[in-house]
């Protein structure tokens, strides 16, 4: 997994199911958060505008809650994990990836069949990932690999 689980430092709701969300790495994101909330029944008093409006960072910003912690909140994993693959950023995407199926960059390697040094290199964005690795992602995703 992982070297260190991702922390969010600020929340705000934007409009329509969206926020801006921080990160303790610096990075920033804008989220639409109306399909993940659609597909649990649990999430549903979200989609009430001013209740949605009261967002704020769970302690030590392990994740985001409208309900001071209760059953309304969003694991800072999972908020990342969708900011990531709602980016654009193919080396965010990848490594929103690596972290949905508790890959190291070890194990990535191993799954994907390549050496550890280009994993880090694509989830750096120091080289761009080729077609064929994200294929290869998509097989994974589809119970083909690993």
């Amino acid at each position: 997994m992982r070297e260190k689980l991702p922390r969010i430092t600020s929340v705000r709701a934007l409009d329509a199911m969206r926020i801006a969300v921080s990160f303790e790495d610096g990075w920033s994101a804008e989220l639409d958060l109306a399909e993940f909330v659609a597909g649990f029944k649990s999430l549903k008093p979200l989609t009430d505008a001013a209740l949605f409006a009261r967002v704020a960072v769970e302690e030590w910003g392990s994740g985001l809650t409208w309900d001071d912690e209760g059953p309304l909140s969003i694991a800072a994993t999972t908020i990342y994990r969708l900011a990531c693959e709602q980016s654009g950023n193919p080396a965010r995407i990848f490594d929103a990836w690596m972290m949905q199926h508790g890959l190291s960059a070890s194990k990535a390697a191993q799954v994907l069949g390549m050496s550890r040094r280009n994993i880090i290199n694509y989830r750096t964005a120091t080289r761009p990932i080729p077609k064929v690795v994200q294929l290869a992602c998509k097989a994974v995703d589809m119970g083909a690999g690993g």
